[in-house]
């Protein structure tokens, strides 16, 4: 067991060195420089839980080809 760990400054993984720590928050999705969906204010689910979940954007921007992928012109912090 390492006698510190890493966490992530904008999700929940943490890592047994600052080096992979600090990598991974370069790309992390939650983090708010790279712009993703998951993060956005105007992410929404509207799944029903019977089944199973359902993203949309409130915005109705293309969740499926360009915008989750992050840099989104429509992102908005909560």
């Amino acid at each position: 067991m390492p006698e510190h760990v890493w966490k992530c400054d904008h999700c929940i993984d943490s890592f047994e060195s600052w080096d992979e720590a600090n990598e991974h928050e370069k790309d992390c999705n939650w983090n708010p420089k790279n712009k993703f969906c998951c993060s956005c204010k105007n992410h929404s689910n509207d799944g029903f839980w019977m089944y199973g979940e359902s993203y949309t954007c409130l915005k109705s921007l293309d969740m499926d080809h360009y915008e989750d992928h992050g840099n989104c012109k429509g992102w908005q912090k909560e």
